[in-house]
Parts: structure tokens; sequence; C-alpha cells
């Protein structure tokens, strides 16, 4: 699960719950969705993202106990890339960072999670790139045990189906980069207990609820990169 928290000093605010889902910028009555990722960087990043989640999908399939069907294996696959998962909760310990205009953007992994702001959106979708269309081909390659090593594999998604290693440059592309921000443990609690609220919702055919974090008006940005 998680590796570890940093204690944020902040403001008391308090949660809530409301009825019904929203999606992006700002909602009804202005609450703030779900940050919007940045186009160009996640198409820059697509070959270290296939890359890192292939490997974090292996092992999770290695660490996995019982036996995995392959319908479990595609479950994984889907939920990879989603930062609300426990399958995608790698995501938001990784920083993109840039040396300089033009330079490569690279994937710092940190010592906590992070919130999932605009640039672990764009890790997110970078990784569906991938995994949308691929996921039932990974997850009968890992049912059959059609490749022996990560590396095989990594090579097979990436560089084979995907077609998206190796790296294609952005020439003199600057990444908008955003700071880092670790996850405040109390509202990570909340948002789990949101997600375990909604998967019962899913289940009985229930609205589900949707978490408001009144700090997360933080993590929108109006930047001219929708491209």
């Amino acid at each position: 699960m998680v590796s570890g928290f940093v204690t944020v000093i902040a403001i008391t605010v308090y949660p809530i719950f409301v009825l019904g889902q929203f999606a992006g910028g700002m909602g009804p009555g202005g609450m703030p969705m779900e940050a919007k990722p940045i186009y160009k960087s996640a198409k820059a990043l697509e070959c270290l993202v296939c890359k890192q989640a292939t490997e974090e999908l292996w092992q999770q399939v290695e660490d996995a106990t019982g036996k995995l069907h392959e319908d479990d294996l595609q479950d994984m696959a889907t939920a990879l890339c989603d930062p609300d998962s426990d399958e995608g909760e790698w995501i938001l310990f990784y920083d993109v960072t840039q040396a300089e205009p033009g330079a490569p953007l690279k994937l710092e992994r940190q010592e906590y999670l992070g919130e999932c702001r605009r640039e672990c959106r764009t890790i997110a979708k970078a990784c569906r790139t991938v995994y949308d269309e691929y996921r039932e081909d990974v997850a009968e390659a890992l049912y059959k045990r059609s490749v022996s090593s990560l590396d095989r594999l990594k090579s097979r998604v990436c560089n084979k189906w995907a077609n998206v290693c190796p790296t294609k440059p952005v020439p003199n592309y600057e990444h908008p980069d955003e700071w880092w921000m670790p996850v405040d443990e109390e509202m990570y609690k909340m948002k789990k207990m949101q997600q375990m609220i909604n998967k019962q919702a899913e289940k009985y055919g229930k609205q589900p609820v949707q978490f408001v974090d009144p700090m997360q008006s933080a993590m929108f940005m109006d930047e001219e990169d929708e491209l």
C-alpha cells in the first residue's frame, strides 16, 4: 500500500461528501474537480511512463497472493493508470522534471505520496495512451507467461505494440513545472473512504459520493497548453 507520509502543516479544513460526480475544472457551485493533464508533456512522457507502468504491473502480479485469472489481470491493467486506485497509486510518487527547456522530461520518484495535480494527471494520461488499447494483450501475455522477463515485457508493450519507445524528442518544448506537494495523511484517508463507499454504491446501483477537498483549488492552473 503506502510506504510513507510527510506531515503537512496547514489550516484545518473540513472535507465534505456530496452526491453525484463531476468531471474537470470547476463543478456546480464552484466546487473544484479533477485537474487537467498537460497534453504535450504527456506525449513526451509516453515511453518513460509505459516502462514504469509495466514494471509496476509486473511487480503487483509478483506480489499477488493466490492464483490470478486472466480477468483479474485485465482488471489490474485497467486500474494501473488510475491514480485513485490501489493499482495506480504508484503514480502519486512521481514528479515530472526537466533540466532546461528542450531537454527530455524525467520521472523522479519521491519519498512520499504527492497530491494528484496536473503532473499526476499527465502521467495517468500517458499511461492510458498505452494501456487503454493494450491491457487485454498485456493480461494475456502475463496469464500465459509468454514473456520470460520484465525487460522483454517492457519491450513488447512499449516498443512493439504501442510504439512509444524510444522517446521521440519535442524540440524547444518547456514543461510547465509545478511544485511538488506531499499528500496530507488525513485527506488521503478520506479519499480512500470515498473509494470504498463508491465501490459499494456501484455494486448495489446506488448514487456515488464525491469527496470535495477545499484545498484542491490550488491544483488548477490556467496555462495555454491544451494541444
